[in-house]
């Protein structure tokens, strides 16, 4: 018999750069600092990584190589990502870290009807069928919650924060992919350099004034490793794999947030809960790959499955 493969250098950098990814919310959580304070200082450590890697990989004059008929896509774009960190880290707050990142794992279902509505793409059924598994899955997650939502009413609203995080994300890379010719770790940088500008006038610093030196631990590490290391892992590791790995490594952000929540704050999902969550991300695998639903012949998956974006572990 034929020995299996071994995973690819490639593969080894992906999985690495995913599972990184799914840490983002326990930095945030763990710094102990107000929502906006922590985007900021992640643009602005983001941005200081970012830029260090594009100056030794390329110069940092590429850093102005962006054509000025794209800067206002370029700005959209960037707010949009700022805004997605911003609603998913007060998501992260308000339910739990592994609850909200899976719910943000709804965003390819927006790009899809987006696709479809706003730029004609084909929708077939076989995409509508996992978006509506995708939103049964939902219901069944928040099911549990349904009989305390009047007295929880901040448990609803971090649900809805994490929706509105996969909007903002959905928004970003529909911007993005009109901005041709621009190297995605040059767009990055940008735009935590927007991020910086934008949420300047809300950074609270008396919350800042404390001694301990484990909050600067985390925002530190925030930006550098989940804005600077994780992107460029995942940049270099794109190209050189196939879509079916990339959808498959991407199973690896929510697994281990809900690791993370459960190890370290003691958070746990119910069984009802994770049968929803399960479906959410099986159609969204089922839409990155191209597969076909429960009915109809199988199709050729080659030719409607898509690459996902290059911000697919961003949170």
């Amino acid at each position: 018999m034929e020995s299996e493969p071994r995973p690819t250098r490639a593969t080894i950098i992906l999985s690495i750069g995913m599972a990184l990814s799914g840490t983002a919310g326990l930095f945030s959580v763990s710094s102990g600092q107000p929502t906006f304070n922590v985007v900021f200082f992640r643009c602005v450590f983001g941005a200081l990584a970012l830029i260090g890697w594009v100056s030794l990989r390329s110069g940092w004059k590429s850093l102005f190589s962006i054509e000025r008929r794209l800067w206002p896509l370029v700005l959209i774009s960037g707010i949009c990502l700022v805004l997605n960190w911003l609603s998913l880290f007060e998501a992260f707050h308000r339910t739990s870290i592994g609850f909200a990142t899976i719910i943000y794992h709804l965003q390819p279902f927006w790009i899809v009807l987006a696709g479809g509505l706003l730029l004609k793409e084909a929708l077939s059924r076989h995409k509508i069928g996992w978006i509506c598994l995708a939103f049964l899955g939902l219901i069944i997650t928040i099911l549990p919650k349904i009989g305390n939502m009047q007295t929880d009413r901040n448990w609803l609203i971090g649900v809805g924060l994490a929706l509105v995080a996969s909007l903002f994300y959905a928004a970003t890379t529909l911007t993005t992919r009109a901005i041709k010719g621009v190297n995605p770790d040059v767009l990055s940088a940008v735009h935590c350099l927007i991020g910086c500008i934008a949420f300047l006038p809300f950074l609270n610093t008396a919350a800042l004034e404390t001694d301990s030196a484990g909050m600067w631990g985390w925002l530190v590490g925030l930006g550098i490793i989940h804005t600077g290391i994780v992107y460029v892992l995942l940049y270099t590791a794109y190209p050189k794999v196939q879509t079916a790995v990339i959808a498959a490594a991407a199973f690896l952000n929510p697994v281990v947030a809900l690791l993370s929540d459960f190890l370290v704050f003691g958070r746990s999902i119910t069984v009802l809960q994770a049968v929803g969550l399960g479906l959410i991300l099986l159609a969204g695998l089922g839409v990155n790959l191209g597969w076909p639903f429960c009915f109809g012949k199988p199709h050729d998956s080659s030719r409607c499955s898509r690459r996902p974006s290059r911000n697919s572990a961003d949170s």
